[in-house]
This record gives structure tokens, C-alpha cells and sequence, in this order.
């Protein structure tokens, strides 16, 4: 599995990394295809909008991680920060986005979870983002770009 090994990376380059990632994962195996297929359309309307600027993303095997972080490596952080995570439940066959100050790889302490389809990525998504952009902003605005995720 490939690493992001860009660790003082900028959140706009974070984007660009993890696209190409998602996108090159069905060369190295046709079965993350669903994976690239659901995720890429979320990726690219999330810079369309200009998520880029103000949220960085990163992976794990089969999840996406936003945070408001300004460096790469949420688990260097003390307390450890609070994350979006979209990811794919293999047991139930289905897409989650999930608001949570831990790894969603171990033990859960989820503030707020969603089951997503395609059709229901995008709002949700946003609704996630917005919190946690107000948990780590408080009384800064909102960022103009969530209103143009749809």
C-alpha cells in the first residue's frame, strides 16, 4: 500500500495526492473500483467548491479523512484532533460518514455517523464538515465553500 510520504504537505496539495491515490488504487487491484467510482465524484466536488483551502484529507485502506489540521499526521496531535471520516463498511455494503476525535480503525467513539449513498454523499458530508469546522473554529464564519458542496 502506497503512503503519503509528503509530510509537511499543504492541505490543497493533501487533495491532490489523495485523488491520484484513489485513482491508481483499481490498477494495483480491480477490486477497489466501487471504492474509486464512489469516491472520486465526492473528491472532485469537494475542490470544485474550494474545500481544498480549508480542509486536508488523508486516507487509511478504506477510508477518507477530513480534518482542519494544518499538518499531515492526525496522531502526532495531543489531544487528538476531531476528524470526517467517509468510509466503507465491508459487512454491511454500505458508505458512512462519521464525525469522531478518534480512529475509526479501532474502538468507536463516533459523535455522529450517517449511512451515505451516492446520492446522499454530498449533503451529508457538508453537514458533517460544518461542525467540525465550528468544534475547531468557534467563532470564525463558516467557510463560503461548504455552501457550494451540493
Amino acid at each position: 500500500m502506497v503512503r503519503c510520504t509528503c509530510m509537511n504537505n499543504t492541505k490543497q496539495e493533501s487533495w491532490t495526492w489523495l485523488t491520484e491515490w484513489v485513482e491508481s488504487l483499481p490498477k494495483h487491484n480491480a477490486n477497489w473500483a466501487p471504492l474509486t467510482e464512489f469516491v472520486i465524484p465526492v473528491l472532485s466536488a469537494c475542490v470544485r467548491a474550494g474545500l481544498n483551502e480549508y480542509f486536508r484529507i488523508g486516507q487509511s485502506m478504506s477510508k477518507i479523512i477530513f480534518s482542519t489540521a494544518e499538518e499531515h499526521g492526525l496522531e502526532k496531535y495531543d489531544p487528538l484532533p476531531p476528524r470526517v471520516s467517509l468510509r466503507y463498511d465491508w459487512e454491511q455494503n454500505q458508505w458512512f460518514i462519521a464525525l469522531s476525535h478518534l480512529d475509526l480503525s479501532g474502538e468507536l467513539e463516533v459523535a455522529r455517523q450517517d449511512c451515505v449513498t451516492s446520492g446522499t454523499v454530498l449533503i451529508t458530508l457538508k453537514a458533517h464538515l460544518t461542525v467540525l469546522w465550528r468544534e475547531t473554529h468557534e467563532g470564525e464564519p463558516l467557510p463560503a465553500a461548504l455552501d457550494e458542496l451540493r
